[in-house]
C-alpha cells in the first residue's frame, strides 16, 4: 500500500474515535441508560454502545477506503457524478419495482436455481420499457468503469456478512433496485455492460445468499482484491490488524475505557 492510503486509514482511525467518543456522545448515551433497567453496569453499556458506534462508523469508512483503492489502481475510473452520493434521485419502473419484489418472494418461498433465474432477472430490468415510473432517492456506494473495456462495475459495500435475516432480505432487495436504477439511468441495453457486486470486506461468510448468485454476483474480501486491485488484501488486513495493536491505538481506547468508567 502506498503512503496515501496509510495516511488515509490512520486520519480516519482516530476520525472515528473522537468523533464516537466526544463528551456530547457520551453524555447522550448517558441519558439513554439512565432510564434503562438493565443487569449490566450502566457505565460498561455506555462504554459498550461507544464501540458499537465505532463498528458502525468503520462499516461505512470502507466505502471510502474501497474507493481510494479503486482510484489509485489506475486501471478505472470513479462515476463521481453517482458515485459515494447519499441522495442520488432515480426512476423505477412500476413494471421492475413489482418484478424485482417478486423474485425476492420466489427466493423466498420457492427452491429455484438464482445462478439461472437472478440472470434472467437482470436482462428483465434491463430490456423494460414502461413508462410508468416511481422517483426514488438512493446512496450508491461505489460506481467504476473499466477503462480499457467500459465494462461498469456498481458495488454495495459491507463490512461483514453478519446482518440478522429480516435487514438481509432488505439489503438484497436495494440492491438489485439500485442495479434497476442505475441501468435506467445509464441506458444500459447490454447486461454485460454493468455487473453489480454485493461486495463484503471481510471474508466471512453465513450460510449462504438465496438472492444473489455467490460465484458471480458476490465478492468477499481477498477475491475482490484478487480479481481487481493491484493491493494485496492481506496487506490491507495486516496493516488494519497492526494498527489497531498499536501502542497508540490501545492507548486511545484504554483513555476512553478509563474515562467512561470514572463517570
Amino acid at each position: 500500500m502506498n503512503d496515501k492510503i496509510k495516511k488515509l486509514i490512520n486520519e480516519a482511525v482516530i476520525k472515528i474515535i473522537e468523533h464516537t467518543s466526544s463528551q456530547a456522545k457520551i453524555e447522550h448515551l448517558q441519558e439513554k441508560h439512565d432510564v434503562k433497567i438493565h443487569f449490566i453496569p450502566k457505565r460498561h453499556r455506555i462504554f459498550g454502545g461507544i464501540l458499537q458506534s465505532m463498528n458502525i462508523q468503520f462499516g461505512n469508512f470502507v466505502e471510502v477506503l474501497m474507493a481510494l483503492f479503486v482510484e489509485n489502481d489506475g486501471r478505472y475510473e470513479i462515476l463521481q457524478e453517482y458515485s459515494g452520493k447519499k441522495s442520488n434521485a432515480f426512476e423505477l419502473s412500476s413494471k421492475n419495482e413489482a418484478l424485482i419484489d417478486n423474485y425476492i418472494t420466489c427466493c423466498q418461498t420457492e427452491n429455484i436455481n438464482i445462478d439461472i433465474e437472478f440472470p434472467k432477472l437482470i436482462k428483465q430490468i434491463i430490456s423494460d420499457k414502461d413508462g410508468n415510473t416511481i422517483k426514488f432517492k438512493h446512496d450508491v456506494d461505489l460506481l467504476f468503469k473499466d477503462k480499457s473495456t467500459g465494462k461498469i462495475y456498481y458495488l454495495e459495500c459491507k463490512y461483514n456478512d453478519d446482518h440478522d435475516t429480516g435487514k438481509f432480505v432488505d439489503i438484497n432487495r436495494k440492491f438489485i433496485k439500485i442495479y434497476a436504477y442505475l441501468a435506467k439511468e445509464l441506458n444500459i441495453s447490454d447486461s454485460s455492460k454493468m455487473i453489480p457486486i454485493l461486495f463484503f470486506f471481510t471474508n466471512k461468510k453465513m450460510k449462504g445468499n438465496i438472492y444473489i448468485p455467490e460465484t458471480s454476483n458476490i465478492h468477499r474480501g481477498r477475491n475482490f482484491f484478487d480479481e481487481f486491485l493491484k493491493v494485496k488484501y492481506d496487506d490491507v488486513d495486516a496493516y488494519l490488524l497492526n494498527l489497531s495493536e498499536s501502542p497508540e491505538t490501545v492507548k486511545a481506547f484504554q483513555e476512553l475505557y478509563n474515562k467512561t468508567m470514572s463517570m
